[in-house]
C-alpha cells in the first residue's frame, strides 16, 4: 500500500483514467493499494482536512515517459512533465478520511512521491477502501452519511465507465455491484423508497430489492443515481407496467396516471464533491 499527494487539478485524470505519474521509480507490486491523498493546502482550502483520501488506485504497470508526451496528454496543466507514468488496473472509492485523523505508527506528511504504508498500519486503512465492508457493517462503521459520500464517489468512478457485460450459461448479463445495492439498502434500513415498506418490522427480517431505472441493457450505469431501493411488490409492478421516472421530480408516472413519489430520498440529493459541474 501506498501514499500519493495530488492536487486538485490533477486527481480528475487520476479518477477517470486510473493513472498517476511520479519520478521517483517505484517499486510497487501489481494489485497493489495506491491511496490518492490531496495535499494539504489544498484541502485545508477546500474544508477537507479530514477527509484528503476519498479514491485510490489499484496498480498494474508503468511505462516511462522518454519525451513528457504522456504527461502532457494527461495533465497539461501541471506545467511538468513525470519520468514514470503508472497505470491502474481500476480506481475505488474510499470512504472520506485522513491519515492524520488514524492512529498510526508513523507521520505519512510530507509531499514526496510515492510514500510506503508500513504493514502494522496497512490493517488499520484497509477498512476504509470499498469493498473490505458491506452493508450494515459498512452503514454501522463510519455512519449513513459517509457512506452517502463513498457512494457518490463510486458513482464518479462508474459514469466514465461503459456497463460490463458478463457471460453466463446461455445468456449475457450486465455486472452489478453488490456492494452498492447492499450499501443502499443500509442506508435506508431496507426500507421501500416508494412506500417506505420495512420488512423487519413483521417480520423481524430485513429484506428489500433495488431497481435500476434505466435498464442496463439500455445504457443505464450501476451507479447511486440510477437505483431505487424497493420492496418486492413495487419492483415487479415498476417491471410489468414500466412507469416513466421524473428525475426532476423523483416521482414515478404509471400508464394510467397514477403518480409515485418517493418518500426517501438521501441518496439522490447528495452528489459528490468530485461530481463535473
Amino acid at each position: 500500500m501506498q501514499r500519493l499527494n495530488v492536487r486538485q487539478t490533477q486527481i480528475r485524470e487520476c479518477i477517470e483514467k486510473s493513472m498517476f505519474a511520479v519520478d521517483r521509480y517505484p517499486h510497487f507490486q501489481a494489485g497493489e493499494v495506491l491511496l490518492l491523498q490531496l495535499v494539504k493546502d489544498e484541502a485545508r482550502f477546500l474544508g477537507k482536512l479530514h477527509a484528503r483520501i476519498e479514491f485510490a488506485l489499484i496498480y498494474d504497470h508503468l511505462e516511462i515517459d522518454h519525451t513528457g508526451e504522456i504527461s502532457r496528454l494527461h495533465w497539461p496543466r501541471a506545467g511538468k512533465t513525470w519520468k514514470y507514468i503508472l497505470f491502474c488496473s481500476k480506481t475505488i472509492p474510499t470512504v472520506p478520511f485522513s491519515l492524520e485523523d488514524l492512529p498510526l505508527s508513523i507521520n505519512y506528511a510530507g509531499q514526496g512521491n510515492p510514500l510506503g504504508i508500513r504493514i502494522e498500519d496497512q490493517s488499520k486503512i484497509s477498512p476504509f477502501l470499498w469493498g473490505e465492508m458491506k452493508g450494515y457493517d459498512l452503514r454501522d462503521t463510519f455512519g449513513p452519511t459517509l457512506v452517502r459520500e463513498t457512494i457518490a464517489n463510486y458513482d464518479v468512478i462508474i459514469q466514465e465507465l461503459k456497463p460490463r457485460r458478463i457471460l453466463i450459461p446461455e445468456h449475457e448479463e450486465f455486472y452489478r455491484d453488490p456492494l452498492l445495492s447492499e450499501s443502499l439498502k443500509s442506508i435506508y434500513d431496507h426500507r421501500c423508497q416508494v412506500c417506505g415498506n420495512n420488512f423487519q418490522i413483521k417480520y423481524n427480517e430485513p429484506f428489500a430489492e433495488t431497481h435500476h431505472i434505466k435498464p442496463l441493457s439500455e445504457q443505464g450505469l450501476d451507479i447511486s443515481k440510477n437505483i431505487v431501493v424497493t420492496c418486492p411488490n413495487h419492483h415487479r409492478i415498476i417491471h410489468k407496467t414500466k412507469p416513466v421516472f421524473d428525475e426532476s421530480k423523483l416521482l414515478y408516472k404509471y400508464p394510467n396516471g397514477l403518480e409515485e413519489r418517493l418518500i426517501l430520498t438521501e441518496h439522490f440529493e447528495h452528489s459528490s464533491f468530485w461530481s463535473a459541474s
